[in-house]
C-alpha cells in the first residue's frame, strides 16, 4: 500500500526517475536521464513537494508553489507501471489542500490529466504553445519598434512589475532566474518610456537539450505593445543562443507572428485554474514556462 508524505531533498533522484520513465516512454533513442534539474530543488525548498512511496519506491510525486494567493501545480507525474491507480487523485489533493486560494496549472495533452484537473473544479481556459527556434536564424522576424535596456537583477521595480502582470508576488522565483538560470532582466522601451520588463534565460536545462535560451517571463502594460515586446526581446535571445524557446498562451497576440518567423510548436499544453476571474491578462503576459508559470 501506498503512503503519501512530503519530498525530502534525497528522494529527488527518485522523483527525477519518475519524470524521465514519463518523458521517454515509447522514445527508440531516448537521452539520458542527466542530473536532477535544480527546478526540481527550487519548488522543493521554496514549494511543497509530495511523494506516493511503497517499499520504499517513489511511485509518483506531486510539485507546487504557492505565491501571493495563487497555487500553482508545477509537477504531477506517475510512474507508468502505477498509473491508473489513483495515485495522481491522491498527490492533486494534497498538492491542493481546501482553502480559498486560486489553484491552476498547464495540463498535459493526457486526457486522463485533463480530467482529473476538470474533475477537481478547474476549468480549462486556454492552449499554452510551448515554441522554439534553432540552428538558422528565424525567417522574417520584423524589426521591434522598441528599445531594449538592460536591467538590474537588484530593481525592487522589477518585481513590482511583474507582481502586476502575472498577478503573484514571487521574490524567490526572480532570485532563481538569476542565480541558476543566468537571466538577463530587460526593460523594453517606446518613446523613452517604459512600457514592459522580462527576462531572457540563457541557461535552462532540459531533458532533450543541455541548455536552452527561454524568454519568459515578458509582462506588458497593454496588449498593444505585446507583440513589439516579445518581438524585442527575441532578437535580442537570438544573438545570444542557437537553442531559443517561449511559452506564448494562445490568446497572445504574438503567436502567429512567431509561427510565421519560423519558430515552431514543440508542444501545446492546457491551461487549467479554478478562478473565477483571471489573475492575469494573457494578451499581455508571456509565463516563465511550464515549471513556474
Amino acid at each position: 500500500m501506498s503512503i503519501i508524505r512530503l519530498a525530502r531533498e534525497n528522494d529527488l533522484p527518485q522523483i527525477h526517475q519518475v519524470f524521465y520513465q514519463n518523458e521517454v516512454r515509447g522514445i527508440k533513442s531516448p537521452p539520458s536521464p542527466g542530473n536532477v534539474p535544480p527546478t526540481s530543488r527550487h519548488i522543493l525548498h521554496t514549494g511543497s513537494m509530495y511523494v506516493a512511496e511503497q517499499d520504499g519506491q517513489i511511485l509518483a510525486f506531486a510539485g507546487a508553489i504557492t505565491r501571493s494567493t495563487t497555487t500553482f501545480l508545477t509537477d504531477l507525474f506517475v510512474h507508468p507501471e502505477a498509473q491508473s491507480s489513483g495515485l495522481g487523485k491522491m498527490l492533486l489533493e494534497h498538492a491542493f489542500p481546501q482553502d480559498e486560494l486560486i489553484h491552476c496549472t498547464m495540463s498535459s495533452t493526457d486526457p486522463r490529466a485533463q480530467a482529473l484537473y476538470i474533475r477537481s473544479g478547474m476549468q480549462p481556459k486556454f492552449p499554452n504553445f510551448n515554441l522554439q527556434w534553432d540552428g538558422t536564424p528565424p525567417e522574417n522576424l520584423p524589426d521591434s519598434s522598441i528599445e531594449v535596456v538592460e536591467g538590474d537583477a537588484a530593481d525592487p521595480a522589477l518585481i513590482q512589475w511583474d507582481a502586476e502582470v502575472s498577478g503573484r508576488e514571487r521574490q524567490q522565483d526572480h532570485v532563481f532566474w538569476v542565480k541558476e538560470q543566468q537571466a538577463v532582466p530587460l526593460w523594453f522601451l517606446r518613446n523613452k518610456t517604459t512600457i514592459g520588463y522580462g527576462y531572457v534565460r540563457l541557461n535552462v536545462e532540459t531533458l532533450w537539450y543541455p541548455q536552452v535560451c527561454k524568454v519568459g517571463p515578458i509582462g506588458v502594460n497593454s496588449p498593444e505593445h505585446a507583440t513589439d515586446c516579445v518581438l524585442a526581446a527575441i532578437n535580442w535571445a537570438c544573438k545570444q543562443a542557437e537553442v531559443v524557446s517561449i511559452d506564448v498562451p494562445g490568446p497572445h497576440p504574438c503567436l502567429a507572428t512567431l509561427l510565421d518567423s519560423g519558430f515552431r510548436i514543440i508542444y501545446v499544453e492546457l491551461f487549467v485554474s479554478n478562478e473565477t476571474r483571471p489573475f492575469f491578462d494573457a494578451e499581455r503576459y508571456i509565463p516563465s514556462g511550464s515549471s513556474l508559470l
